[in-house]
Parts: C-alpha cells; sequence; structure tokens
C-alpha cells in the first residue's frame, strides 16, 4: 500500500484501488469525511481529488472509471489533468460547514447560518458571471472589488453595507478553505465595505398609534369564520394557526422578546412569578429564555404581563388546565413546544405557516389603510422593537428595559434615542421661570 509522502500527516487510511497497483490508491484527510483519490500519471505529476463519496465502495468505484479515463487519455495523447475550477470546490466546502451546525450559540453556526452562506456564493458565482474559473487564472484585483461590484453592479444590490460584509465573509472562509487544503497558495484579499451607524440598522417598528389601529384588523383576522378575501370557509385548522399567530405577535409587542426565542418555548418556561399579590398573579410571570434559544447564547429570565394569551393557547392546544398557579400545565406536556402544530406538541409551528399568515395580515392592515406596514417593511421583529420602544416612551428604566429583553444598555440608548426629547420636557425646564405656559420666557 503506498505510504504518505514524508510528513504527510494529511493523508490518513490510504487504501489500494487495484491490488498490486502502486500509482492509485484513495485516502481521508484529517477532517473531511469525504474519500479522496491519488493517481500518478506517467507524465503530468500527480493528481489529487475528491471523490465526493462518504461511501467507500463507491469512491472505489469512481477511482477505478477514473483510472480507465486517464488510461484512455494517456495512450491517446491527451492531457489527463482536470483543471481546478472554484466552483468544483463550493458543495465539499458547505459539507463542511453543514458539520458545524449546532443549536447552541457560540459554539457553531445555525441552520440558517448554513442556508444563507449557499446564498452568499450563489452572489459569487453572478459575480464571475456565472462561469466556473481555475483557480489559478482567478483575478485577485477585480474579487478585490467584491463589495464595489455587490452595491453598484449586481442585480439586486442589497439595502446595507453589513449585508455585503457578511458575504464577504463567507467568501473568505470559502479560500480559506481552498488554502488549508492546499488548493491555493493564498487566500485573495477582499475589501470591506464600510459598515452603517447602528441607528441606520435599526428595524421599523410600530408607533403606539399604529399599533391601536392595528389590532382590530388583527382580532377580525382571528375570529374570521368565513375568509373576507376568498369567500370561503375559514377550515377549523386554518383558525387554530390565526389565533397562533395572533397570540405570538401580541406576546412579543408586550414582552419585548425576539421572535426565534418566541418560536422555540416550551410550556416548561413559563413560570408563575411568588413575589406578587393581588391582580398582579393574574397578569405577570415570568418567561425562562433557554441559552440554547437566545441570540447571545446567555439564558435570562422575562417579566412579562402575558398570562392571558399563553392561556389562551392552552386551551387552544386542548391541554387541560392542572395546579393552582400559572401556567396550569400538566407534567406530561411540559416538554411540549408552545407554538406547535394543531394537536402536535412535538413539532414546532410551521415556517410556512408563520409566513402566510404574516403576508395575509399584513395586507389586510394596508387594505385597512395601514400604509405604514409597506413603508417601514414592518415584520415579526418590528414587535419586539416595538414593545421595547413603548416601554421607553412608559418612562421604564434603561437598564431593567436592557435585561428583561437580552440587550445592551448601549443598544437601548443608541436605537431609542428619539424618544429622548419628547419625554424630558420636564428635565429640560428646571430653573426656568415662566409668565405663563404659554406666554414669553421670562428667564432663560
Amino acid at each position: 500500500m503506498p505510504r504518505a509522502r514524508k510528513g504527510g500527516s494529511w493523508v490518513s487510511d490510504p487504501i489500494d484501488v487495484f491490488d498490486g497497483e502502486k500509482r492509485i490508491y484513495v485516502y481521508k484527510r484529517p477532517k473531511t469525511n469525504k474519500w479522496q483519490l491519488f493517481i500518478s500519471t506517467d507524465n503530468e505529476g500527480s493528481i489529487r481529488e475528491s471523490t465526493k463519496e462518504d461511501d467507500l465502495d463507491a469512491a472505489l468505484s469512481y477511482a477505478r472509471n477514473r483510472w480507465y479515463e486517464i488510461q484512455g487519455r494517456q495512450r491517446s495523447g491527451l492531457k489527463v489533468k482536470r483543471e481546478k475550477k472554484l466552483f468544483d470546490f463550493v458543495e465539499e466546502f458547505l459539507e463542511e460547514e453543514k458539520k458545524r451546525i449546532s443549536n447552541h450559540p457560540k459554539k457553531g453556526i445555525t441552520k440558517e447560518t448554513y442556508r444563507i452562506k449557499r446564498v452568499h456564493l450563489r452572489w459569487l458565482n453572478e459575480f464571475f458571471n456565472g462561469r466556473n474559473p481555475k483557480l489559478e487564472s482567478i483575478d485577485r484585483r477585480s474579487l478585490y472589488n467584491y463589495g464595489t461590484w455587490r452595491r453598484k453592479e449586481s442585480s439586486t444590490p442589497p439595502k446595507t453595507n453589513h449585508t455585503i460584509n457578511s458575504e464577504i465573509s463567507t467568501i473568505r472562509s470559502l479560500f480559506t478553505y481552498l488554502y488549508t487544503n492546499e488548493w491555493v497558495d493564498q487566500v485573495p484579499p477582499i475589501q470591506s465595505m464600510k459598515s452603517e451607524a447602528p441607528e441606520d440598522l435599526r428595524r421599523d417598528y410600530l408607533t403606539l398609534s399604529e399599533w391601536k389601529a392595528m389590532l382590530p384588523t388583527l382580532n377580525a383576522y382571528r375570529k374570521e369564520k368565513i375568509d373576507k378575501t376568498t369567500g370561503r370557509a375559514v377550515t377549523l385548522r386554518m383558525q387554530y394557526n390565526r389565533n397562533v399567530v395572533y397570540c405570538a405577535i401580541v406576546i412579543m409587542i408586550n414582552s419585548a422578546m425576539r421572535v426565534g426565542e418566541l418560536k422555540q418555548l416550551k410550556w416548561s418556561d413559563l413560570e408563575h412569578n411568588p413575589h406578587l399579590k393581588g391582580e398582579d398573579r393574574q397578569i405577570h410571570h415570568l418567561i425562562n429564555i433557554r441559552g440554547e434559544t437566545t441570540k447571545t447564547g446567555k439564558p435570562r429570565r422575562v417579566n412579562s404581563p402575558t398570562q392571558v394569551w399563553f392561556d389562551r393557547l392552552r386551551v387552544l392546544s386542548g391541554i387541560p388546565k392542572a395546579g393552582k398557579n400559572f401556567p396550569h400545565i400538566p407534567t406530561s406536556y411540559k416538554d411540549d413546544y408552545i407554538f406547535c402544530k394543531e394537536q402536535k406538541g412535538d413539532q414546532k409551528f410551521g415556517v410556512g405557516s408563520w409566513n402566510n399568515h404574516w403576508q395575509e395580515i399584513k395586507q389586510r392592515v394596508i387594505d385597512a389603510g395601514g400604509d405604514w406596514m409597506d413603508k417601514k417593511k414592518i415584520s415579526y421583529y418590528s414587535f419586539r422593537h416595538s414593545g421595547i420602544s413603548f416601554a421607553v416612551q412608559r418612562g421604564v428604566n434603561h437598564l431593567k428595559l436592557a435585561r428583561n429583553a437580552g440587550t445592551g444598555l448601549r443598544y437601548v440608548e443608541a436605537f431609542y434615542y428619539h424618544h429622548e426629547a419628547e419625554l424630558s420636557t420636564g428635565d429640560l425646564s428646571k430653573g426656568r421661570t415662566f409668565f405663563a405656559k404659554n406666554t414669553e420666557v421670562y428667564e432663560p
């Protein structure tokens, strides 16, 4: 069996393809499950390439076919080496990235991040006009200006430079993978774009008057028995789905939870607040946000006045009331998802259902005169930001608000600074003397 080259720890488990034939074997690299192929040619040196197979038998079959192909080309006097092209390695790179998917923040990447990386590399393909360039012929000076091309010349320029920098990060990762595996001799430099100021990246949210104007439409949508748009009867399942989405929106705007945290809530995450008395015991409660469901990876407890909507969700799910304290959930249902498919507590509410109902709600609000829904690009995320904005307007302590929302104090102050002027009349008027409230200032 051929041995790895001196110092070649990158070859592991080499296996002969043909007994006695030392010019061809398959092997594995330490960091991949795919079998690699080595072939020594008569006049063009060695060929190393991925078989793209995890299964040994499939890899050996691929190797034999390549051997026969190469032998035939050599006898015909043709070149046998395949050209190394950029996009031939994309799937192999993405396979490695897929292994990093984790449910624990900061310990890998999420499924959504993996999906977005694939999208990023499609833009790289457009950058090369759909061509598959040879690695050695890539114009590095052109690639350096990828961000400028993306902003000014791509078919659909993004809204922010933040998006472009995210794409550049993925492209660098691809070339780092190629460099690590000795396919390229360096990672080409790519110029990053200047990031926007934090306030420019602030998500759109509803004003209090817009939220109040939206509520009648939301209520009508969840109560409908005949669909206002199609004229058809609303099925029981659709009624269930509409009520789930309604409760989710109201809970987010009152608790300032992230939509990703909300979607992963289980009944065991809810808890009554033993420090409350009287009417507050029937309104407020605690939500334990698990670390693996948060953006930051840190668990936290949220104080929220949303008992009534969680109780409505319990009834919708057909869960019998148990115990004297909220959330009144029998032990056998504790591990069920709160936002789940109808009668299927072990399955999260579907992505398609979330998206479809939001589009319907959005259009209903626009039809009712809420053109701000479209102008502001309101989404599920907007309800968290609306909740934070409302709390700032009520004068809630910024530090306590930041901790409850799971964000930084600087974030609250930077993103919601615009409320400061409208709330500061009393503070800014201290020490002034007026003839009357509506007349000239006597003393500055």
